[in-house]
Order: C-alpha cells, then structure tokens, then sequence
C-alpha cells in the first residue's frame, strides 16, 4: 500500500523571479512614458510578454521547489523506521523493558525480511474459529468443543493451501521470486466470563491489531461488542473479512436475512464481498438405510447412522486467495508500518516514563540543597528565587535527561525567565503565607531561623524544576538544541504559571511541606 505525505516549506524567491518581475516593471513604465509620443506599443507589448513569461516560469518553479517530494512507505522506507526504533530502544535504561522491545522491533524486521503475512482468526469463543482453521488446512490441527473457552492460548499454523500459480506468485523460495509465507493464527474467544477470559481477550486483540489479514468469525447479527470490536478493528485500516459461520443451522431463507443484515450494519466499513457465509464444522446428519421400497414405506430401516458432512468453506478460502493475489505487498507493508508506529509509541512511553523518574530525583535532590542553604544561612525574601530557588546547574543537569544540550549561560536566562514570572505571579508571598498557616494548623516549630524560608525556597524549586521539565517535553524530539528565542521564552512563562496553579491546590502541597519540614526540623535539633 503506497502512502505518501507532503509537507511545505518556504524557500527564497530565485534571482530569476526578481528579474521577471524587473522586466515586467520597466515594460510597464516604458509604455506609460512613450505611448503619447513613439509608436513603441509593439516593442513594450513584446517585453511585457517576455518578463511575464520569465515571471510565470519561475513562479511554478518557485511553488515546486517549495513543496518536498512525497515519501513513499515501502519496504526500504520501513528499514529506516526500524533502525530508528534500535537507536531509541537504546537510550531506554530498564534491562527487562529494552529487551523486550528490542524483541518487538526484531520480530518485525523478521516478518518483513520473510514476506510473513499472518492471517487472524478472531471472534467470540462460541464462533466456530478453530473450525474455520481446520476447515481451511484441510486437517484437525486444533481442539474442538461445544464449552466457550477451548482455545486458550494462541496457535499458529503454517497454511499452504492457496495457489498463487495463475497470478504467478509462489510461495516457495526461487532465484527471481521472493519467498512468501502465509500463517494461520488461532487466538482466544472474546466474550468470556473470569479474570482470565478477560486477560485472553485482552491478548487476543492485540493479536488482532497486528494482523495482515483479519477473519472476524460470527454465528449470526453482530451483538454490540462484536460491532464495536470490529469497526475498531477496521477504523485502524485492518483488512477484513467477516465470515458467518454455522449456516448449516439456518433455512436458506434466514441464512440470506441475515447476510443482508450484516451487509446493512457493516456498510460504511466493510465490502460486501468481504461478507461471506461459510460452514466450518456442519451438524452430521442420520442416514437410514432400508432393505426395499416396503421397508422405506413403513420407515421401518435396518439400519441407521450419523454421518458427517463435510465443511463447507469455499468462499472464503476463494476471498482469501483473491485478496492475497491482489493485496498482498500492500497488506504487509500496510501492517508492518502500524506495527513500529505502535512500538514507537510504546518506546517513546518508555523514555518518557524514564525522564519523567530521572528528573524528579534531580528536582528532588536540589530542592534539599536549596533548603538546606536557605537554613543555615537565612537570606531576604525577594532572593530566595534568584539566589537559590532556580538553580542554574539542576536546569543543565534536567536538559541532559533530555537530550538537550544547555550552557551555562542559558540555564541562566531560562532560570531567571521562570523567576521572574514566579515573582510577577507574587509566588512568594502566597507560598510563604501558605506555608505558615500550615505550621500554624499542624503544630509545628516554625519560628527556628530560616525554617520557613527554606521550605519556600525548595518548594519554589520544584515548581522551577518541574516547568522546566514540562518546557523540555515540548521541544520537537527532533530539535538537539534548545531554543530560547522570545517565542519559546513566553511558552516557558506560560508553563511556568500554569504548573504553579496546578500544584498549589494538590495534595502534593501538604506532603511537600511535611516532608521538608520534617527535615527541617532534625536539622534544627541537631544544630
């Protein structure tokens, strides 16, 4: 499947453009000044034509050269998406989480490097879906029954029952042809009852979303939860097809109702072609047997038996073979690109679960510096902020979590951008008042020198250090360094105010100050 993304971007005007839009001034001007007394008409006419056409050229070209080239997603184009998604996996500090992820990212690479396509056979534990697979391999490779739930862990099957030859596609491995594998996955009903029927489906789903191809098995109209399930399913440009099973239960007459009713509800997101009625694992039926035409009359048979009947799958396995004749490449690729999107995403989770952890030591660690200088030598209320509450080396040790590199000099014009928003704001006199009626109201010595300055200066600190934060999540991941022109200034002084307002009315403001205080409070005994 091709896709392609375009994106604008400015260039300069080319010398050429200017030079049209000159010739075309000075015909103008020209016309105007000798049209009363030279008969120049036809010369000013023939420049005018020039520079307009030179003006013309080179304003296409100029509109060209400003729109990039559509990125094609094709097989090459996923490489480079993975190798990206190594070198992110990289960076991630928990041993368990990166191999993990790294085995997601080398499955991936596996299935495209193999032409793997998989095909899903999802549904309702009461569907028939194991059926279907051992209907569709010509074989009983998996357990059967009649109580919801058989199927408790994923199967998968190798299934070499399509003939590729009439469109000349092979699945096997040749000089000139890729080789081509197709597999058959059996997963866990949903619907079912129990802690561990719901883990199932939850497991089931995800094998579902990354599925190639996708068989949604039902026994009748969609319920609620299978109509949900498969517009989800669908909305995330899954390939789909929904098979009715168990039509062998039905009169011909209800088999065709309920088709149309499942055409009816599926129309906005499903073809009608992909809506096939099927028989996996039909009911046997009695067979009698009579001794001669006398017997049959008086139904007395002399000998009776169940007898089998064998399933009836073919228009599904011929819908099969139709979309992998025609899709397959666009399928896969398709896939696949849905597949590292959701790792990326589930990687850039990580890291920014591991930053989040990592910076909150950092702020936690300098907030405790910050009080533990404010106690020992109490300074002015008016410099708490610029001498001790932003403190310029926990800015540059938080841009290094982030990959961002950060001077001295900017920790410093980012420190007192925050500090000085944090005064407009008259932090220091709520957070200050704040905190000494919490002393007031719990009981605690607050009248020890500099107890209450130190409190407020660390709990300014944090509020720095987690706007801080909060601006370097905001910078394009793509960005090394950071940015500190008055536009990206005015976001950090909105982030700023904003992440005060947040935490002041938090629960988070009574744990801080316990907590410093508590410190406080050993450190004045001690001294």
């Amino acid at each position: 499947m091709l896709n392609y993304r375009t994106v604008l971007s400015s260039k300069s005007l080319p010398k050429n453009l200017l030079l049209g839009l000159g010739i075309v001034s000075v015909a103008a001007i020209a016309n105007s000044l000798f049209a009363l007394e030279h008969d120049w008409h036809l010369l000013s006419i023939t420049t005018l034509m020039i520079g307009s056409t030179l003006l013309f050229v080179n304003v296409r070209r100029s509109f060209a050269s400003g729109i990039e080239q559509p990125v094609v997603i094709d097989r090459s184009y996923l490489f480079k998406e993975l190798q990206q998604a190594q070198k992110a996996i990289a960076k991630i500090a928990n041993p368990s989480k990166r191999t993990n992820l790294e085995e997601q990212a080398q499955q991936i690479t596996s299935n495209l490097q193999k032409n793997h396509f998989r095909i899903v056979v999802f549904g309702t534990g009461s569907a028939g879906k194991t059926s279907v697979i051992n209907a569709l391999l010509g074989r009983k490779a998996g357990k059967t029954g009649a109580v919801i739930g058989t199927t408790i862990a994923r199967q998968e099957y190798a299934y070499q029952g399509i003939d590729f030859s009439p469109v000349g596609i092979t699945p096997i491995h040749t000089e000139n042809k890729v080789k081509r594998q197709i597999s058959l996955l059996d997963t866990s009903g949903t619907q079912e009852m129990g802690a561990m029927g719901q883990q199932r489906e939850l497991e089931a789903l995800q094998i579902a979303q990354n599925a190639d191809l996708m068989i949604f098995v039902t026994v009748g109209d969609l319920t609620n939860s299978e109509y949900h399930e498969l517009d989800r399913l669908a909305g995330l440009g899954k390939r789909v097809i929904l098979a009715l099973n168990k039509t062998d239960l039905y009169l011909p007459s209800d088999r065709k109702h309920v088709l149309a009713k499942l055409q009816e509800r599926t129309q906005h997101f499903l073809a009608s072609m992909d809506i096939v009625a099927i028989s996996a694992q039909p009911s046997p039926i009695k067979v009698r047997q009579y001794a001669n035409a006398e017997a049959s009359d008086r139904h007395e048979a002399s000998q009776e038996w169940w007898e089998d009947v064998p399933p009836d799958v073919k228009p599904l396995k011929e819908r099969i073979e139709e979309i992998l004749s025609n899709e397959w490449e666009d399928l896969l690729i398709h896939n696949t690109h849905l597949q590292i999107k959701t790792l990326l995403q589930e990687i850039n989770g990580t890291i920014h679960h591991e930053r989040r952890q990592d910076a909150a030591t950092i702020i936690s660690r300098y907030q405790l510096i910050t009080a533990t200088t404010v106690f020992a030598n109490p300074i002015p209320a008016i410099d708490l902020l610029a001498g001790a509450a932003i403190n310029t080396q926990m800015l540059i040790d938080l841009a290094k979590i982030y990959d961002r590199p950060l001077n001295f000099k900017q920790a410093q014009q980012f420190g007192l951008t925050i500090a000085q928003q944090l005064i407009q704001l008259g932090c220091i006199e709520i957070t200050t008042s704040a905190i000494a009626s919490f002393f007031k109201v719990n009981a605690i010595t607050y009248a020890i020198g500099g107890s209450m300055q130190a409190v407020t200066a660390a709990y300014l600190t944090h509020i720095g250090g987690m706007s801080f934060v909060e601006y370097l999540e905001q910078q394009p991941e793509t960005q090394s360094a950071i940015s500190s022109n008055p536009a990206m200034i005015k976001k950090l002084q909105q982030i700023s105010q904003k992440t005060f307002t947040a935490l002041q009315g938090d629960r988070f403001f009574v744990d801080f100050i316990t907590s410093i205080s508590s410190r406080m409070s050993v450190m004045a005994i001690a001294k």
